[in-house]
C-alpha cells in the first residue's frame, strides 16, 4: 500500500517546549505511582518522529500496544495493581503499577518489542522502584536499530542519516503494513472456520458430513479438514491481494487472483492426494477475501449490498472465459453445460456478486438462528434454501438438469410449507440425504455456496466489519 503522509499524518503540530513539558509530565506521574503503590512502573508512548505526536494510524498503534503489553502481564501471571493515562498532542502515554520482579518484565517487554513489528515504535521503559530505568542493553538485548538502514538508531539520529520526512514514511509504512497483515490472518481464519462449519452440518444430502460420505467415495471429513488447514496461508494472500493492490484496476486483481488460486489449487490436490475437495471454494473466497481486501485499502464501509457490487466489478469479465465454447469444444463440464443449458455455475453466482449468498442464504440463516435453532440445524436448512434457489451444476453432473430442475421444484413446496417451517427439519434432510445416496446425487455448488453463507456470517460478527 502506497503512503500518502498529507493524508495519514493530520493533526496538532508540536513545539520543542511542549515536547520537554511533555517529558516533565510523564516524569511526574511515573513518581507519582512509584510513592503509591512501591511497585515497579511500566511507562508506554510511541516513538513518532516529526511535528505531529497523535493521528488515526498512531492512535490505532497506541491502543494496540496497550492489548500487547497486557497481554504479556496477564500471560506471566503479572498483577496489574493500578493503571494511568495521559492524552495530549505531544503523545498519548500509559502506566501500569504491576507487582514482580523487574528485570523479569523488562525482559519480556524486550521480547514483545522484538516479536512485533509495531516494537520498533514502542517506547516501553520499566522503572524501579528507586525511581532507576532497566535498559535494553542491562539484560544482554541489542540498543535499538535505525528504521531505514537497520545501523544503530542513537547513530543515524545524532548524525541525522535520514530526513524526518522519510523516518515518518517508515514508520507509517510498519504500521500499515501490520494491521493490514493482522486484517488479512483474520480472514483467513474465518474463511478457515467457513470451511470446518460446512462440512461439520449433519446431516446434508449427498455431502460429506459427520454421519456419512454422501455420494462420494474418495473422500471424508478428514479429507476435507486436511483441504482446509492446506488452504488457510491462501485466504490471506487473496486478501493481502485486495489490500496491497487497491489502486489498481479491477481486472488487473482478479488476474491477481486467479494467479494465486491456481497455486491453490496445486496445494489443495497434494492435501487430498489429487481429490478435489474445495476448487469452487477456492475460487469463491479468493473472491470475497479480494473484495473485502479491497474495501479495507480503500477505507469503504462494509455493507452486503457494497460487497455485492464490489464482487461484481472484480469479476466482470469471467464471463469471457466461456467465448466460442460449443458442446463440441467444451473441455470442463462447466462449458458443456453452458453451452447445452447456458449455466453459468460458479462464475454465474459471482458475477451476480453472489447474490444467492447475500440476499438470500445469509438473511435465511441469521433467520433460523433467531428462530433458536442450533448453529448445526440452521445451517442445514440454509443449505436447502440455496439447493432451492440456485443451479447447482454438480446436481446436473451427476443426474441430469431435469432432475435439478425438479430437485429445486420439490424443496420450495417443502421450505413453503408450514407443516416443515414449525417442525424439527432434521428427519426430513436425513430421509433426502439418503435418497441423494441412493441416485449418487451431491450438491457440492450448493455446499460451497453455504460455506460462503458461514464466512459473511462469522465476518459480520467478528467486528472486522467496523474497522473497514
Amino acid at each position: 500500500m502506497d503512503i500518502n503522509l498529507s493524508t495519514l499524518v493530520t493533526g496538532r503540530e508540536v513545539s520543542l517546549k511542549d515536547m520537554l513539558d511533555a517529558r516533565e509530565h510523564r516524569q511526574e506521574v511515573q513518581r507519582m505511582l512509584l510513592s503509591e503503590h512501591h511497585l515497579p512502573v511500566i511507562s508506554f508512548t510511541l516513538n513518532i518522529v516529526g511535528p505531529v505526536k497523535v493521528f488515526p494510524l498512531a492512535l490505532r498503534t497506541f491502543h494496540e500496544g496497550i492489548r500487547l503489553i497486557e497481554t504479556q502481564c496477564h500471560a506471566w501471571k503479572i498483577p496489574i495493581i493500578a493503571t494511568y493515562s495521559t492524552t495530549s498532542h505531544t503523545g498519548h502515554e500509559y502506566f501500569w503499577a504491576v507487582d514482580g520482579d523487574v528485570r523479569f518484565i523488562k525482559e519480556n517487554l524486550c521480547l514483545l518489542e522484538d516479536s512485533v513489528a509495531l516494537g520498533r515504535l514502542f517506547d516501553i521503559d520499566v522503572i524501579q522502584t528507586d525511581g532507576m530505568k532497566i535498559s535494553r542493553t542491562d539484560l544482554g538485548f541489542s540498543t535499538r536499530k535505525c528504521l531505514i538502514c537497520n545501523q544503530e538508531a542513537f547513530v543515524c539520529s545524532r548524525a541525522r542519516t535520514h530526513s524526518v520526512k522519510e523516518l515518518l514514511e517508515q514508520e507509517c509504512q510498519i504500521m500499515t503494513n501490520y494491521f493490514a497483515k493482522q486484517h488479512a490472518r483474520k480472514l483467513s481464519s474465518l474463511s478457515m472456520q467457513a470451511l470446518l462449519y460446512e462440512v461439520s452440518v449433519t446431516p446434508k444430502p449427498g455431502l460429506v458430513d459427520r454421519n456419512n460420505t454422501g455420494a462420494h467415495q474418495d473422500m471424508d471429513i478428514f479429507t476435507f479438514e486436511a483441504s482446509a488447514v492446506s488452504l488457510n496461508h491462501y485466504f490471506e494472500q487473496f486478501a493481502l491481494c485486495g489490500i496491497e493492490n487497491g489502486h489498481e484496476p479491477f481486472s488487473r486483481i482478479f488476474s491477481r487472483l486467479r494467479s494465486l488460486g491456481i497455486q491453490a489449487e496445486e496445494t489443495m490436490f497434494r492435501a487430498t492426494n489429487q481429490v478435489n475437495t474445495h476448487k469452487g471454494l477456492i475460487f469463491s473466497l479468493a473472491i470475497m477475501n479480494g473484495s473485502l481486501g479491497y474495501m479495507y485499502a480503500n477505507h469503504i464501509p462494509y455493507s452486503p449490498d457494497t460487497l455485492l457490487k464490489i464482487n461484481r466489478k472484480l469479476v466482470a469479465d469471467v464471463l469471457e472465459d466461456f467465448n466460442d465454447v460449443t458442446v463440441e469444444n467444451a473441455r470442463t463440464n462447466g462449458e458443456r453445460l453452458y453451452a447445452l443449458y447456458g449455466m453459468k455455475g460458479a462464475r454465474g453466482e459471482a458475477l451476480s456478486g453472489y447474490h444467492t449468498v447475500l440476499k438470500k442464504a445469509l438473511p435465511v440463516l441469521k433467520h433460523q438462528l433467531d428462530r433458536g435453532l442450533s448453529l448445526n440445524d440452521a445451517g442445514a436448512v440454509t443449505l436447502l434454501y440455496i439447493m432451492a434457489h440456485s443451479e447447482d451444476t454438480n446436481i446436473v453432473n451427476r443426474s441430469s438438469y431435469h432432475s435439478m430442475k425438479k430437485i429445486q421444484s420439490l424443496l420450495r413446496e417443502t421450505l413453503n410449507d408450514p407443516e416443515f417451517i414449525n417442525k424439527d427439519p432434521i428427519p426430513y434432510i436425513e430421509s433426502l440425504d439418503r435418497e441423494f445416496i441412493k441416485n449418487n446425487i451431491s450438491p457440492g455448488g450448493s455446499a460451497d455456496l453455504l460455506a460462503l453463507t458461514f464466512f459473511l456470517y462469522l465476518f459480520e460478527n467478528s467486528g472486522l466489519s467496523s474497522i473497514l
